[in-house]
């Protein structure tokens, strides 16, 4: 599974809301779904009366950029060989239709070699003048980015919340001044254990510290372990900070009480995210260093 600016997908769920898509889309220009069945023949789903043909693709795995690049265009020449290997079969599923545009539908262009393949692909089809593709055959490469409104309203009629298609989001990293982060974190650290004595201070100001130290380096092994997770994790915590800001600015308690209180409700919004799926002990992880980072840099401060 990949995390996407709409949501999560792996190969079948991507497929499964592009056909609902296509058909809500291209219905009124004859859709037609061609199933994998008995074979795959390059295509699946034309419109009858314009001769558009649609393939979908996306990697059940993660891939860094050149990685991915390099699986889209090999399913991109695999795909289009199809349609010479199955012309028989094509014939007669298309009937009296030509296939003027091929859409290669992919959740991310990884790079722009994609479309360059697409097009020296695309001279060597019409080469071949097979019977049922147009003369002017044409490669199209399209990304989410084209369904975007076809697939909100797909999820409205399924309950689920819509999305305006941000980029994927990234968890910011430590890069300013050490000495400003010590400074920081000294600092709000007096104001919440005021009424402690040095030892509660001088504990609490490690165990602080220590999370936010460890802030990069557990990120970036979230990231290569579980990119989904990673990525869904990013997009809730970017949202959060925003309430975080505003609650340093209104909080009118013990500094101490705002740190629990955004502990506690950062906690409940990732256990209650439905596409994180993660158990309290992660939960407890990420908040913990996050929570630091955000005293550390002043996301997460005091004012009296």
């Amino acid at each position: 599974m990949i995390i996407t600016p709409m949501g999560p997908f792996n190969g079948t769920t991507w497929e499964a809301t592009l056909q609902l898509v296509l058909k809500a889309k291209f219905g009124a220009d004859g859709y037609q779904h061609v199933p994998a069945t008995p074979g795959d023949f390059g295509i699946e789903g034309f419109t009858k009366h314009t001769g558009l043909a649609f393939q979908c693709y996306c990697p059940d795995t993660h891939y860094e950029r050149k990685e991915l690049n390099k699986k889209q265009q090999d399913k991109i020449t695999k795909d289009l060989k199809k349609l010479k290997d199955n012309q028989t079969s094509l014939v007669g599923i298309l009937g009296g239709t030509k296939i003027k545009d091929w859409y290669f539908i992919t959740p991310e262009i990884a790079h722009n070699a994609l479309l360059t393949h697409a097009q020296k692909k695309q001279d060597e089809v019409r080469a071949w003048g097979l019977p049922h593709l147009d003369e002017n055959f044409t490669v199209l490469v399209q990304d989410i980015g084209f369904y975007t409104q076809e697939i909100n309203q797909h999820r409205i009629t399924a309950g689920l919340p819509i999305s305006i298609g941000h980029d994927k989001q990234s968890i910011p990293k430590v890069n300013s001044s050490p000495t400003a982060y010590d400074e920081n974190l000294q600092r709000k650290t007096q104001l919440r254990m005021a009424d402690k004595g040095e030892r509660a201070n001088s504990a609490l100001l490690s165990i602080t510290k220590s999370s936010f130290l460890d802030h990069d380096s557990f990120f970036q092994t979230l990231y290569e372990k579980a990119p989904q997770t990673y990525f869904q994790v990013a997009k809730t915590l970017n949202g959060f900070e925003e309430n975080v800001d505003e609650w340093s600015l209104t909080a009118s308690g013990h500094p101490d009480d705002l740190v629990k209180m955004v502990k506690e409700r950062l906690s409940a919004r990732l256990m209650d995210d439905e596409q994180l799926l993660i158990d309290v002990t992660l939960t407890d992880d990420i908040v913990r260093r996050t929570v630091a980072r955000w005293l550390a840099v002043c996301q997460l401060d005091f004012y009296s």
